[in-house]
Order: C-alpha cells, then structure tokens, then sequence
C-alpha cells in the first residue's frame, strides 16, 4: 500500500469563513500585496470580505487586480516589484486559478526581486517565496491546496513550476462567492476538477490516498452534473455550489500527489491559441483519455468505473453535456508546428503506456 502524502496547507470551508477567520490573517504579518483580477472578486463579494477582515486585524493592504486569465510572467514580475517595495508579509490571492497560480509567482518575486524569468520556472530562489493565503472563488482550480503556479511566459506558452514552498498557508473556501458565476463558466471550472481527478486516478504516480480524493471528487461532480445536464447551472442551489467546491479541493488535493496528465499537457494549446477556457480544452480530451486507458490500463479502468458508481456510457454522456462546446479546426501543418510541444513533456511521462507525438497527431486530427 502507497500513502505517501504532504499537502502544506490548512484549508478553512464555509460560508463566511474569510470572516470568521480574519485573525489568522494578521498573523501573517503586518503589510499583504492583495492579488487578484479586474472585477470577479468584487462581484462576488470576496474582495470586500477580505478588506474588511484585513482592516479588522491592522493589516496594511495594497490591492494588484492586473491579473487576467492565464496570467502573464510580466504582470507576476510587476506585482513581486510592488510587493517588494511594498514590504509585504504576505501575499493574499482571490479568485480562481489564475489569481492564485500567480499569487505564487509573485511570492517568489516578491522575496527575489532580481530573480530572472529562467531561474523562477527553474526554482532557482535564492530566498525562500513570502506566504501566500488562498481566497477562493471558483469550483475548478484546485490550486487553493497544490504547490503548482502555471504562468504563461514570455513566449506566450503556459509553463509551469512546483515546489513545496509554494503551496498557500492558507486557504479560505467560501461557496457563496461562485453564486455569481455565469453557466459558462460554472461548467469549465467544473469539468476542469473532473479532469483533475480522472488524470490523477489514471496516473503513474497514483496511490492510495491520492485515488480516494479523486473518486470522491468525481462522485460530487456526477451527482451535481445530474441537475444541470439538461438545462442550466440557474438550478444550483447553494449547497450544490458547495459540492462543486468541494469536489474542486478533493481534485487538488489528488493532483497534488500526482500531477495531471494528457488532457492537460493537450488542452494548453487551446487556451493559448484559440482562447479556450482551460477547463473546457482540458475536457474535450477526457473521454479519449479514458478510451486510451481502456486499452493499455483494462483492469485499472474497471476499477475506476466500479468505485465511481457509474457506467462508461453514463460518464462519457455526462462529460459531453456539461462540457461547453468548442469550434476548433486543425489542419495537418497545424499539428506538425505543436509536435515539439509533446518532447520531454513531464505530463505525458505520467501517462501509462506511450503517449508519443504519433498518438497525439493522431488523436488531435481525430477530434479537431
């Protein structure tokens, strides 16, 4: 039995819970660079809860709301240059991935204000990164409980770094604040804890613990995905907003075990070239992901399909349906120029069997 397992993070859920814990944030320090982007944390109440709870304990606050999604390592590096200046104890990120990804970066930064792009993808850190709080608003991310910062750099890639000095000190989950996230988005953000939890339980690095958070993160989000199939998210209730977050958590906490695997290595080249949500271009490859499975990894995928309660036709037509659709075309130069994205690819290394250039081309002129 494998239950190897460090996670360096207290987690706080709840309604109301930035306000009920707004003393552990003064005991973080005295000053905090607040990071976040232009609008979701104040439409959905979060940045306002936050400001009150700083204010509640003397914590002296800047705000940084320049993050846009797939942040760049540019605004990482402004943002580190203003917490630095700042004096900063801490760093406090609201909203989804985004935010949070980039509070990390900015973390570092913000310690290392001379460190170069190079050396903080190589987590090259002559000083140890400030702390990060993690204020969550979306059900997707994850990254309120991993260590990982994906950042899109200067070349326009989305690229990414992990270490354990990166996972926030804390983080604060609050359902209410995704009350006000649209259909769209509601339904990216909950494919992409999907797709965190199958890519772990299909996973090399997968044991024990880590298969245990992502069967019960895909059971949550089956039983929510039953509610909205054939209408809209308008039908969630509040404490099906809180599944969803939940199930969000569970997916974190299984890939911060595992890391993810191909439908996330794919599904970047989405995002950046034609604008996909991340969590829609990471799940329109989960279905294949879980046809490749069938064939290298048979008796693993009876055990997925077992211990999560539903059938291969009933997972697949729940993944199709809720699953925002996309209309993207490829053409056979188009796919060549990407090949050399899948060399040394760290995701795919985690995939059982050979997920090689020649599969991917192939998978990629099935589906686009």
């Amino acid at each position: 039995m494998n239950m190897n397992f460090f996670v360096n993070t207290r987690l706080i859920t709840g309604v109301d819970c930035v306000k009920n814990n707004a003393e552990r944030l003064g005991s973080y320090g005295d000053r905090c660079l607040i990071v976040t982007g232009a609008s979701s944390a104040k439409k959905c109440g979060a940045l306002d809860d936050v400001t009150k709870a700083l204010d509640s304990t003397g914590v002296k606050y800047e705000i940084y709301d320049k993050i846009c999604q797939n942040p760049t390592v540019e605004s990482c590096f402004e943002a580190g240059k203003i917490a630095s200046d700042l004096k900063a104890d801490f760093i406090l990120g609201i909203g989804g991935g985004s935010p949070l990804d980039a509070s990390k970066a900015i973390a570092v930064v913000a310690a290392n204000p001379d460190i170069t792009e190079k050396n903080l993808y190589a987590m090259n850190w002559s000083e140890q990164p400030l702390p990060v709080v993690a204020v969550g608003t979306t059900a997707g991310t994850g990254s309120e409980v991993t260590s990982v910062a994906v950042i899109t750099n200067s070349k326009g890639l989305k690229k990414s770094f992990r270490n354990d000095l990166s996972y926030p000190v804390l983080s604060l989950g609050d359902p209410k604040y995704t009350l006000s996230l649209s259909d769209s988005f509601t339904r990216s953000t909950a494919v992409d804890a999907l797709a965190h939890c199958v890519e772990s339980f299909f996973n090399r690095s997968a044991n024990d613990i880590s298969k245990i958070y992502a069967v019960a993160g895909i059971r949550k989000l089956l039983k929510v995905f039953e509610k909205i199939m054939s209408g809209s998210t308008d039908v969630l209730t509040i404490e099906d907003r809180e599944e969803l977050y939940n199930a969000s958590i569970l997916g974190g906490l299984a890939i911060a075990i595992t890391g993810t695997a191909f439908p996330h290595a794919l599904g970047y080249f989405l995002t950046e070239n034609y604008g996909i949500a991340h969590g829609t271009a990471c799940a329109v490859f989960i279905n294949e992901f879980i046809d490749y499975n069938a064939d290298v990894k048979p008796e693993l995928t009876k055990e997925f399909f077992d211990e999560i309660r539903v059938d291969e036709i009933g997972f697949k037509t729940a993944v199709e349906k809720i699953t925002p659709p996309i209309d993207v075309k490829l053409s056979d130069s188009d796919i060549e120029k990407l090949s050399v994205r899948w060399e040394n690819n760290a995701a795919l290394k985690r995939n059982w069997g050979n997920v090689d250039t020649a599969f991917i081309n192939s998978l990629l002129r099935k589906l686009f």
